[in-house]
């Protein structure tokens, strides 16, 4: 029998080995696209805040990257704050929403001293943040020596005269008016270190 007779005989079996092959590649070719397609996406990944503390032209600084101006939009950066109580470290009347976790406190104004719930607060007066992970844009952080301040803050000038101790003005803000930038980040000095961040109203316009 000739071997062309062989190929057409209808009762032989065909060979099947070689598209079994094929699938076997086909599949091995396949398994690192769903491996790679299982990896975690790099947006997933969770983001760490910037704790800084940041002026531009705006009445409103920005905490941790969200500006805070009110109440209001201080609860949609860090949440419901742990307390709000009547604050009289200010001559107007106010109220402090404190968040201990962040080491972070927001004096409030208030239509009248004492009311403290969310509907009577108004706009942001002062800004106070107390924990190492809060720093400037600069690089100063709580914690930090006072000469590491004037090293990187050398023309710093004191403001003594708010009332809040030893404070240094590092970074000025705000829309600008005939006196100059109204607000500024400045940093109190204890006992030869920046014990707190803050942000506060400067006398520049009037």
């Amino acid at each position: 029998m000739r071997v062309s007779e062989i190929a057409l005989r209808p009762d032989r079996p065909r060979p099947r080995l070689a598209v079994s092959g094929v699938l076997c590649l086909l599949c091995l070719g396949a398994a690192p696209t769903a491996q790679a397609g299982s990896a975690v996406p790099a947006s997933a990944k969770t983001v760490v805040p910037d704790y800084s503390l940041r002026l531009d032209t705006g009445p409103a600084p920005e905490l941790a990257g969200r500006r805070v101006g009110t109440f209001a939009e201080g609860v949609r950066a860090f949440g419901r704050p742990a307390l709000v109580v009547s604050s009289g470290a200010l001559s107007q009347p106010s109220c402090t929403a404190s968040w201990p976790k962040l080491a972070l406190e927001i004096d409030f104004s208030t239509a009248r001293r004492g009311a403290c719930a969310a509907r009577d607060l108004g706009r942001w007066l002062t800004v106070r943040a107390s924990a190492p992970r809060w720093h400037t844009p600069a690089g100063l952080r709580v914690g930090d020596t006072e000469r590491r301040l004037h090293s990187l803050y050398p023309t710093a000038r004191r403001l003594d005269f708010l009332g809040m101790g030893s404070l240094w003005e590092l970074e000025t803000g705000g829309p600008l008016c005939d006196g100059g930038p109204p607000l500024a980040v400045a940093g109190r000095v204890r006992a030869g270190h920046l014990n707190q961040l803050a942000v506060v109203h400067v006398p520049a316009c009037g």
